[in-house]
């Protein structure tokens, strides 16, 4: 991949993930959804139940 689109990737995935953090998890009534790791990769899990909504590698 070049670098060009490497860069332009992450920032879209950075997008992706902030615009997903702060919402209500749909998986439990008092979760909330935030940035975190799953599986060793960057992703929005829920702060209550912990599932996993994206995933990104």
């Amino acid at each position: 991949m070049a670098k060009s689109q490497s860069s332009q990737s992450g920032g879209q995935e950075a997008q992706l993930l902030s615009m997903l953090a702060s919402r209500s998890c749909p998986h439990c009534p008092d979760g909330e959804l935030e940035q975190g790791v799953y599986k060793d990769n960057r992703a929005i899990v829920c702060d209550t139940c912990e599932t996993p909504r994206v995933q990104l590698w």
